[in-house]
């Protein structure tokens, strides 16, 4: 089982906009961003890039 990490780092997942999937993860420090991230990412599923915002991990 993963542990937690503690301290301002936070794991957050990026939802494609087109098809709704979260295709990846990466880690967030809150304390200097503190606006959601978006980035052009390739999307499997649509076959091309897309935006992708930053969404919860469940």
């Amino acid at each position: 089982m993963a542990k937690k990490k503690k301290g301002n780092v936070e794991l957050v997942a990026l939802k494609c906009e087109e098809c709704g999937r979260r295709n990846y993860t990466t880690q967030k420090n809150r304390k200097n961003i503190t606006a959601k991230l978006e980035f052009s990412k390739y999307c499997k599923f649509d076959r091309k890039h897309t935006l992708h915002k930053e969404t919860k991990v469940k």
